[in-house]
């Protein structure tokens, strides 16, 4: 069960060279001091699961590799609104991950949806069996991180592309 407000969710397989960007930023917010209220969790895969784990949230901020055919360590913030994750036919905004697809689907079925979704998609350079993320990839946690702090505070306006 909740024990906050609002849950920041890093999801990806740190062993995976760039789909361990979800967990890089949940540990960059956790050793930079994520704010009172908000609790900071690596996931790793995303799944139907992740339903009960945001279960009880009413704010709930994802970070996720994310295909969108940019420069690798670009990343973009974008609701469930704004972006079909299935496939990405519509918008080209493809998480690799098609267990989030799922779970928001089911989520907003079941009325478990919390109340303000928001995902922070990152570029991947690659996906291999690397415990490292690549350079370009690194590079980005720290903006996603600070960026993520501003959108806890309220201070974040729509959708944007980094």
């Amino acid at each position: 069960m909740a024990t906050a407000e609002t849950l920041v969710l890093g999801l990806g397989n740190p062993l995976r060279g760039d789909d361990g960007v979800g967990p890089a930023i949940a540990a960059w917010l956790q050793k930079h001091g994520a704010p009172p209220g908000v609790d900071v969790v690596d996931d790793g895969a995303a799944g139907i699961d992740l339903v009960s784990t945001w279960a009880g949230y009413r704010r709930v901020f994802i970070v996720d590799a994310a295909n969108m055919a940019r420069a690798p360590g670009e990343w973009v913030r974008f609701t469930p609104d704004t972006a079909r994750l299935e496939n990405g036919e519509s918008s080209g905004m493809t998480l690799h991950n098609a267990g989030l697809a799922d779970a928001l689907a089911l989520g907003a079925t079941l009325g478990l949806l919390p109340e303000h979704v928001v995902i922070y998609g990152v570029q991947p350079a690659r996906l291999d069996w690397s415990p490292e993320l690549s350079a370009e990839v690194q590079a980005a946690v720290p903006a996603v991180g600070y960026a993520l702090l501003q959108d806890i505070g309220g201070q974040h306006g729509k959708d944007s592309d980094h």
